[in-house]
C-alpha cells in the first residue's frame, strides 16, 4: 500500500509540475494572426480582367458598359434621364449584341410599360403604388427547333437613388447582365432554354419595375428560375446571399460550376432576420412569381453606396470579371440541368458556405444530419477518451473529470460574456467622450478600440475563475493543472460548440455549418491525439491543426460581416444602442469565437499577466488617441474622410397644417433627419445656425401623425428623430391636394359610425407620399389602389398605413379612395389623421436657389443629398 502510494503522490506531482509555457499563448496568437492574413487575401482575392473570345464573359467589355451607362448621370425612375436616355441606351445597346450574335440564336427586345400596385412589409410596411414605369426585356433564345416553353430570369435595375451615378447599384449588374447575354448569343450552338433579361427601370422606388414585370408581362409566365444581380457596396466580390424558396438543384449548380465561389447561408438568415435594413428584387420574384433564384451582391466599399462616389472607376474591371465568370458559369449549367424543364421541387434549401473562396458545401437536410450525427459521436468519443486517459494517468474518477469539464464551459461561457461585456464597456466609455464613429473612417482601429479589450476581458475573466474554482470540484478536481487543465478546457470548449451545433439543428437553422465547423475538427483531433497516446506538447499541435480549418473560416466570414456592417452602422439612424457599442459587441464576439481555440493555452499557461497588460496598454493608448482626435480636427471631421463620407440628408420643406382652426401661413424649414451617431453636431460651426436645430419633439409626434415629418419611405422606426431649421424661402414643389371625408352608414338604433369613405386627390408632383392613422379603434379595411392595405408602425394606440405613389410620366394626377371602418360605440372627435407629402426628387422643381447652395456648400468629407417637399397635415 505504501508503494502505490507513493507512486500516486508522484503522479501527481509531475501532473502539477507539467506546466503550460506562456509561450504557447504567443505562438498560438501568432498563428491566429497568419490564419486572418491568410482569411483576407482570400476575401479580397479578385481575377485579372481579360479580353475574352466572344462567347466568354470579359471584364474589360463589361467596364466599358458601366462606363457608357454612368456617364449619363444620376438616373431617378420618373426622370428624362431615365425614362429616356437610359431605354434608348440600353435599346441600342441590346441591338448591338444582337447583330454580334452567333446564327444559331436570336434575341427579341421589348420596352416594357406597366402600372400595378401591392403591399409589402419593408422596414415599417407600406402599400406601393406605380403607373407607367418601364424595362427594357430582351429574350435570347436558339434557332430552330420547338422552342423551349420555360426560361431562366436575368434581372438587374439601371434605376439610382437622387444624386448618385449609380455604377455599382445597379450599373454594374446591368454591365454584367450585358456581357453574359452577349457571350451567351455568341456561342456557336443553339440555347437549349431561352434567357430573359429584365434591365428594369424602377427598384429603387421599392422594388416596382420587377413587380410590374413579374404580375403583367407576356414572357413572366415561362420563367422557371431566376438570377438576380444587385448591391451594396462598391467592387470587391459578389456574394450569393440569398436562395430559393425551393429548387436546391439552383445551389447545387452554382457549387459546382461557379468559379470564385463567395456563398453562405449563414449571410442569408441575417439578411432575412431584418438586421439590414435593405431589400431587393428576389423577394418580388419569391413571393409574387411563385419563383425560387439567387441573389447576388456586391457588398465592399459600402461607404460609396447610394451616394455621389458610386461612380465607375470604383468599380474594378477584375470585380466584374469575377462576377462575370461566376454568372456566366451558373447560367450555363442551369440551361443544361434537366430540372429546368421539370416541376418545382418543394424540399428544402440545403446549408451552404464556401470555404475561403475554394470550394462549396451544400448539405441537403439529410447530408446534414448525418455530419451533425458524426460530429456529436465524434464530441462523446473525445470526452468519454479524455475521461478514461484522467482515471488512468491522474486516478481521478470518471465523475471528477466530468466535473473539471463541466466547470470549464462555464468558465469559457461566463468569460467570454465578460470579454464582449469589456469591448461593449469600452465602446460606451468612447462614445460618452464624443469619440463617435471613428471605425467608419478607420476601419483597422476596430482592433486596438473592441477586440483588444475583448481579448482581455475573456483572458483575465477565465483565468480568474479557474483559479477560484480549482480547477473543477473537489481534492481530485486541484490535479487539473497544467496540461490536464487546458486539456478539460479544451474539451469544455468542442462541448459547448456541440451544444451550439445541437441547438442550431433543432431550430433549423442552415447556419449550423459553423458550430459543426468547430465540433468535428475539434473532436477528431483530440480523440486521434488519445488513440495514438501522443505527449501533451504533440496533442496541443493537432488541436492547433484541428482548430485551423474552423479558425480561418471564422476570421474569412468576420472580414466579410465587419465589411459589411462598418458602413452600415455609420448610416444605422436611431440605433436602441450607440453604433459603437453595437460594433463592439460585434467584433468582440467575432473575435472571441475565432480565438476560442487559445483559450485552453491561456487557462493553463504558467504567467501571461505581462502580455495582458502589454495589451491593456495597447488599448488605453489607442483609446487616448481616439479621444484625442475625437475632441476635434482641423479642415474635417475625425470619423469621417472624402472615400468614407458622413451621410446628409438635408430636405427643404413646405409644411401647412390645414388642421389649425386659424388659418396659420405654412411653414418653411430644413429636416435633417437623424442618420447616424454624429447628426447634427458634425455640421455646428457649418450650417448656419445648426447650434439651434430643433429635435422632432413629443408634442409634434402626438400631434401629427408621422411626428409632422416628411418620410419618404416607412422607416420611422429606423429614423426616429430629425432635426429642424427655418428656411429663408419656400421650396419649388408644389403639391395641389384636396381630402372629402363622407359617412358611408350610421345604425339606426344608436348612431354609432360604421363606415367611411376618404377621397384624396392630388396632382403636381409625381411622387406622394400619404400616411394615414384612423381613430383608435378603426381600421382601413379597401382602398382604391390596393384592396387590403398592409398596416404600418402605430402610431401611439392608432395603426397606420403608408401609401407610396409614383408616376413615371409627367403632369401626374391622383386619386385615392380608402374605406375605414369603425366599430365605436362613441364618435371620436378625431375621425381620421392624414400627412400628404409631393417630392421632387429630380428636374427644376428639385432644388430651390437658397436649398443648392446650402447642399453645395457642405464639406468634402460629406456626402449630401436632398429635394423639395410639400407637406400637408390634416385632421379630420
Amino acid at each position: 500500500m505504501g508503494d502505490a502510494g507513493e507512486e500516486m503522490d508522484d503522479k501527481e506531482e509531475k501532473a502539477r509540475r507539467l506546466g503550460v509555457s506562456s509561450r504557447w499563448v504567443g505562438g498560438a496568437l501568432v498563428a491566429a494572426a497568419l490564419l486572418l492574413l491568410l482569411a483576407a487575401q482570400a476575401e479580397r482575392r479578385l481575377p485579372p480582367a481579360r479580353d475574352a473570345p466572344p462567347d466568354d464573359f470579359s471584364g474589360f467589355r463589361a467596364h466599358r458598359y458601366l462606363t457608357n451607362l454612368t456617364a449619363v448621370g444620376p438616373r431617378v425612375a420618373g426622370s428624362y434621364e431615365n425614362e429616356v436616355v437610359t431605354v434608348k441606351w440600353i435599346v441600342n445597346t441590346l441591338r448591338e449584341i444582337a447583330a454580334q450574335a452567333s446564327p444559331h440564336n436570336r434575341l427579341e427586345l421589348d420596352v416594357h410599360t406597366a402600372s400595378g400596385a401591392f403591399p409589402l412589409s419593408f422596414l415599417d410596411g407600406m402599400n406601393n403604388v406605380y403607373r407607367d414605369v418601364q424595362s427594357v426585356v430582351a429574350r435570347a433564345s436558339g434557332v430552330g427547333g420547338r422552342r423551349a416553353r420555360t426560361a431562366l430570369l436575368l434581372n438587374c435595375h439601371f434605376d439610382t437613388v437622387p444624386d448618385s451615378p449609380g455604377a455599382s447599384d445597379d450599373g454594374a449588374g446591368c454591365a454584367v447582365l450585358l456581357e453574359t447575354l452577349r457571350a451567351l448569343l455568341a456561342a456557336p450552338r443553339p440555347l437549349r432554354h431561352d434567357v430573359i433579361a429584365l434591365l428594369n427601370g424602377a427598384e429603387e422606388n421599392i422594388l416596382q419595375a420587377s413587380h410590374a414585370f413579374v404580375t403583367t408581362h407576356r414572357w413572366a409566365k415561362d420563367v422557371r428560375a431566376f438570377i438576380n444581380l444587385e448591391a451594396c457596396g462598391s467592387g470587391g466580390r459578389e456574394v450569393l446571399f440569398q436562395a430559393g424558396p425551393h429548387d436546391p438543384w439552383i445551389l447545387e449548380v452554382y457549387a459546382g460550376a461557379a468559379p470564385h465561389p463567395f456563398a453562405s447561408s449563414l449571410a442569408q438568415e441575417l439578411f432575412q432576420s431584418g438586421l439590414i435594413p435593405a431589400d431587393t428584387d428576389f423577394r418580388i420574384f419569391r413571393d409574387f412569381g411563385g419563383l425560387s433564384g439567387v441573389d447576388l451582391a456586391w457588398s465592399s466599399n459600402g461607404f460609396v453606396y447610394h451616394t455621389r462616389l458610386d461612380t465607375a472607376a470604383r468599380v474594378p474591371p477584375g470585380a466584374l470579371q469575377r462576377t462575370g465568370d461566376n454568372v456566366l458559369a451558373l447560367v450555363q449549367g442551369m440551361l443544361r440541368h434537366p430540372a429546368l424543364e421539370h416541376a418545382v421541387e418543394r424540399s428544402a434549401l440545403p446549408a451552404y458556405c464556401d470555404m475561403l473562396g475554394l470550394v462549396v458545401l451544400a448539405l441537403r437536410p439529410g447530408a446534414a444530419l448525418l455530419a451533425t450525427a458524426v460530429a456529436l459521436l465524434a464530441l462523446l468519443l473525445r470526452l468519454l477518451l479524455s475521461a478514461a486517459d484522467a482515471q488512468h494517468h491522474l486516478y481521478m474518477s470518471r465523475g471528477a473529470w466530468w466535473r473539471a469539464v463541466r466547470h470549464g464551459a462555464v468558465v469559457a461561457a461566463a468569460s467570454a460574456a465578460c470579454g464582449v461585456g469589456a469591448a461593449a464597456a469600452a465602446a460606451a466609455l468612447l462614445h460618452a467622450l464624443r469619440a463617435r464613429l471613428l471605425f467608419y473612417a478607420r476601419p483597422p482601429l476596430l482592433l486596438p478600440l473592441y477586440a483588444l479589450p475583448a481579448v482581455c476581458g475573456w483572458w483575465w475573466a477565465a483565468r480568474a475563475m479557474w483559479r477560484r474554482g480549482g480547477g473543477g470540484g473537489g481534492g481530485a478536481g486541484a490535479v487539473v493543472r497544467g496540461w490536464w487543465r487546458a486539456r478539460a478546457c479544451g474539451d469544455a470548449a468542442c462541448a459547448l460548440a456541440g451544444g451550439a451545433l445541437l441547438c442550431c439543428a433543432a431550430a433549423g437553422l442552415r447556419s449550423a455549418f459553423l458550430p459543426l465547423l468547430w465540433t468535428l475538427p475539434a473532436a477528431a483531433a483530440d480523440a486521434a491525439a488519445s488513440l495514438l497516446r501522443l505527449a501533451p506538447r504533440a496533442r496541443a499541435a493537432c488541436w492547433a491543426l484541428g482548430a485551423a480549418l474552423p479558425a480561418a473560416q471564422t476570421c474569412y466570414l468576420a472580414l466579410a460581416s465587419l465589411d459589411m456592417f462598418v458602413p452600415i452602422m455609420g448610416r444605422a439612424g436611431t440605433t436602441p444602442l450607440p453604433p459603437d457599442v453595437i460594433m463592439a459587441v460585434m467584433v468582440g464576439a467575432l473575435t472571441i469565437t475565432a480565438l476560442s481555440w487559445v483559450l485552453p493555452f491561456v487557462v493553463a499557461a504558467d504567467n501571461i499577466d505581462k502580455l495582458l497588460w502589454a495589451m491593456a496598454g495597447t488599448w488605453a493608448a489607442s483609446a487616448a488617441l481616439a479621444v484625442a482626435v475625437g475632441a476635434g480636427a482641423v479642415g474635417g471631421h475625425p470619423a469621417y474622410s472624402a472615400a468614407r463620407p458622413q451621410r446628409v440628408l438635408l430636405f427643404h420643406v413646405r409644411r401647412t397644417d390645414h388642421s389649425a382652426r386659424d388659418a396659420a401661413p405654412p411653414d418653411h424649414l430644413y429636416w435633417i433627419p437623424e442618420i447616424d451617431a454624429n447628426t447634427p453636431r458634425s455640421l455646428y460651426g457649418i450650417v448656419k445656425d445648426m447650434e439651434k436645430a430643433q429635435v422632432t419633439s413629443a408634442e409634434e409626434c402626438s400631434r401629427w401623425v408621422y411626428c409632422g415629418a416628411p418620410y419618404y419611405l416607412p422607416v420611422r422606426s429606423l429614423v426616429a428623430r430629425g432635426y429642424s431649421l427655418p428656411a429663408p424661402a419656400a421650396p419649388r414643389t408644389r403639391l395641389h391636394a384636396t381630402l372629402q371625408l363622407q359617412r358611408l352608414q350610421r345604425s339606426d338604433a344608436n348612431g354609432t359610425l360604421h363606415a367611411l369613405h376618404l377621397h384624396l386627390h392630388g396632382d403636381g408632383a409625381r411622387y406622394v407620399v400619404c400616411v394615414v392613422s384612423p381613430a383608435a379603434g378603426a381600421r382601413v379595411s379597401w382602398s382604391s389602389a390596393v384592396a387590403r392595405p398592409l398596416e404600418a408602425a402605430r402610431w401611439a394606440d392608432r395603426t397606420t398605413y403608408f401609401f407610396a405613389l409614383h408616376h413615371a410620366r409627367p403632369q401626374p394626377s391622383w386619386h385615392l379612395e380608402l374605406h375605414i371602418q369603425h366599430n365605436l360605440e362613441k364618435e371620436p372627435e378625431k375621425l381620421v389623421d392624414v400627412s400628404v407629402a409631393g417630392h421632387s426628387l429630380f428636374g427644376e422643381d428639385k432644388l430651390q436657389e437658397a436649398h443648392r447652395r446650402l447642399l453645395a456648400a457642405l464639406p468634402a468629407w460629406t456626402a449630401p443629398t436632398g429635394w423639395g417637399i410639400d407637406l400637408h397635415l390634416y385632421s379630420l
